[in-house]
């Protein structure tokens, strides 16, 4: 094991998602010529002297070429740090990863009293960037294997999203999706009025959201549609939210539920990444799910015609629906 490349990575970590957080990597983008650390700090009103050392350390790290004292981006690089919409992205884990070490001072009542921190100050800015390659992974590669659950979108289908978060799923999808409603839930009240000043901005008439919790739904045949992205590991009624989904959904309704699954039996522990992220995991009170729990919770309430769908990097998507 390369121990000096570990602290590489932790620095190629904050250097990438500082490039994506002050539009570094965008900008190098859209120039047709390389440009020096001070023009480029100009250009986007930053500081000079920081977006320089930036420059020198993604050049070392070997995210940006040099042309004499100028610099330039690989164009193979731009898909994977900041293109959302590409099934290729990475940068919002990346940037995830960087915003959750911000908490990591929290590790000290986890590991002496086996307390989960109540308040984690980054952790919805964390969520909101790491789910982003979740929801474009969803439209660009799911929805082509679940050709029905993509017709009923099309179509005009009712959608609840369970844990919605600041929305980014919903107005994904409203937006791409005219003809169907959607309503997204979370009991986070600065999330929903960040989501609801964003589907203002946008225009959209076909999503809404509530400041309500997934165990306290009680909607009764109402929707075609219900969507849990990458909560149900933090929820500690589990069957009880999949029970209420359950009781959501119209007859051979859809539930999709987005989750980091470890595999079993595997040597070495299968998927590194997820595997290396149960740590952060608990310190949120949560616990990666096996194929076999998940099949299990969904059973329980009566979902049938599971189907599992590997994203890549430990992420799945397991879609059911009600008999």
């Amino acid at each position: 094991m390369n121990i000096w490349e570990s602290a590489l990575g932790f620095y190629r970590i904050w250097i990438i998602h500082l490039g994506r957080r002050y539009r570094l990597f965008s900008s190098f983008e859209h120039r047709s010529k390389p440009i020096s650390g001070d023009e480029l700090a100009e250009s986007l009103g930053l500081a000079k002297e920081p977006v320089s050392i930036w420059c020198d350390t993604a050049h070392s790290l070997g995210l940006l070429r040099k042309k004499g004292k100028k610099y330039f981006m690989p164009r193979e690089l731009a898909p994977l740090l900041h293109h959302e919409d590409d099934v290729r992205f990475i940068g919002g884990l990346v940037s995830y990863l960087a915003l959750r070490s911000l908490n990591y001072d929290l590790f000290d009542d986890l590991f002496r009293d086996g307390e989960v921190p109540k308040s984690q100050k980054y952790l919805s800015d964390a969520f909101k960037e790491g789910t982003l390659w979740d929801h474009t992974a969803f439209v660009n590669l799911i929805l082509l294997k679940e050709v029905e659950l993509h017709r009923r979108l099309q179509s005009g289908a009712r959608v609840i999203d369970i844990g919605s978060g600041s929305g980014n799923w919903s107005l994904k999808l409203a937006k791409q999706f005219p003809n169907s409603s959607f309503l997204g839930i979370d009991p986070d009240v600065d999330a929903i009025k960040r989501a609801r000043r964003c589907a203002a901005e946008l225009g959209l008439n076909n999503v809404r959201f509530d400041v309500t919790t997934a165990e306290s739904i009680k909607f009764s045949k109402e929707f075609d549609v219900a969507y849990i992205g990458e909560v149900l590991y933090i929820i500690k009624d589990r069957l009880g939210i999949l029970k209420g989904c359950y009781r959501a959904l119209r007859h051979n309704g859809i539930l999709v539920v987005c989750e980091g699954i470890m595999n079993e039996g595997v040597e070495n522990g299968g998927d590194k990444l997820v595997h290396a992220m149960q740590l952060d995991f608990a310190l949120q009170g949560g616990k990666f799910f096996t194929k076999s729990q998940l099949r299990e919770m969904l059973r329980v309430p009566g979902f049938v015609r599971l189907r599992f769908h590997h994203a890549g990097g430990g992420l799945w998507f397991a879609v059911a629906q009600k008999d």
